[in-house]
């Protein structure tokens, strides 16, 4: 790759992830990227800063190391990479974006969150910060995580924890 190609490749990456962090769509075609209308106002990204339509996501800010999780429009930061290996398949889903302090910070995932299922039941749980969360066989896809590393407990661990809204 020629360094005017991956210039124009990382104009567009760069373009593309801003404006989803800035809540805009993006469109990009022949290498160039042309922001459409924001989805939702500026006023109201200013007050609550929570982008629902980035859950899944994981991103990570090009200055930084760290790479968080998007639940409730809210970011997470997976803690190390054992808590990052244990819960999804690869990193190729990372996205890099410019910044992630516009995102309102839902604090980090649990050290050693993980996967899990009832030993009577096929349901997938995302256990972290002393919660389970059902995830959707959809949602399990869309958001990478790891199937081969769901971990199989007995029912009534999983009924001691108090359950949160699905990850849909």
């Amino acid at each position: 790759m020629n360094k005017q190609s991956l210039a124009a490749r990382v104009t567009v990456v760069l373009a593309t992830l801003g404006a989803l962090t800035a809540g805009t769509a993006v469109t990009a075609q022949a290498g160039t990227a042309q922001p459409q209308a924001p989805a939702v106002s500026t006023a109201a990204r200013a007050e609550g800063e929570l982008f629902p339509e980035l859950n899944g996501l994981r991103i990570k800010a090009v200055d930084s190391d760290d790479i968080y999780l998007v639940l409730d429009g809210k970011r997470h930061l997976i803690p190390s990479s054992v808590t990052y290996n244990a819960l999804f398949r690869t990193t190729d889903g990372v996205r890099l974006v410019l910044t992630t302090a516009n995102i309102t910070d839902g604090g980090p995932l649990t050290a050693y969150a993980y996967l899990a299922r009832g030993t009577d039941d096929a349901t997938v749980y995302l256990v972290s910060n002393g919660l389970k969360r059902e995830i959707t066989p959809a949602a399990l896809d869309t958001y990478g995580f790891n199937t081969g590393a769901v971990r199989t407990t007995y029912p009534s661990v999983l009924a001691a924890l108090p359950t949160a809204a699905p990850l849909t």
